[in-house]
C-alpha cells in the first residue's frame, strides 16, 4: 500500500486494485461515492474499507519490528478489521482504533497516509 502523490489526491492506492480518494472508494472497476449512498453503495464502500484495512493489517504485520509499539498496532488493526466485519460497523469504534494507529505509524509516510485515508472514509461513509 502506498500513498498516491499525484496532484491533490489524498487517497490510498494498493496494488492497482484498491483506491480510496477523498470520499470515493473504488475496487477494480466498482465505485462507491458519498453524499446520499444507497444501501448497495454503502455495502460496497464497507467491503472496500475492509479490503483497505486488511491490506493495512498485512503491512503492519510485515513491518511490525519497525515500530516501537508494533505488536499493539497490529492488535489495533485486528480490532479495526473485526469491527468492519459487523453488519453495522460502529463509526466511533473504528475511529478510536484508527486514532490509536495513526500516531504510531507517523514515521512511515505511506502507511500514515493510508491510515488517514481510511479515517477520512470512515468519517464520510459511516
Amino acid at each position: 500500500m502506498s500513498a498516491t502523490g499525484m496532484g491533490r489526491n489524498s487517497g490510498i492506492h494498493a496494488g492497482n486494485d484498491l483506491r480510496i480518494d477523498r470520499s470515493a472508494v473504488a475496487l477494480d472497476h466498482s465505485t462507491a461515492t458519498t453524499g446520499h449512498p444507497t444501501d448497495t453503495d454503502r455495502e460496497t464502500a464497507i467491503t472496500e474499507l475492509r479490503t483497505a484495512t486488511r491490506l493495512l493489517l498485512e503491512q503492519l504485520r510485515t513491518d511490525q519490528s519497525r515500530y516501537e509499539d508494533g505488536a499493539e498496532l497490529v492488535d489495533a488493526a485486528e480490532h479495526l478489521e473485526a469491527e468492519l466485519v459487523r453488519d453495522t460497523p460502529r463509526r466511533n469504534i473504528l475511529l478510536r482504533w484508527l486514532g490509536f494507529i495513526a500516531p504510531g505509524v507517523q514515521a512511515t509516510a505511506a502507511i500514515a497516509a493510508d491510515v488517514a485515508a481510511i479515517q477520512n472514509n470512515v468519517t464520510t461513509l459511516l
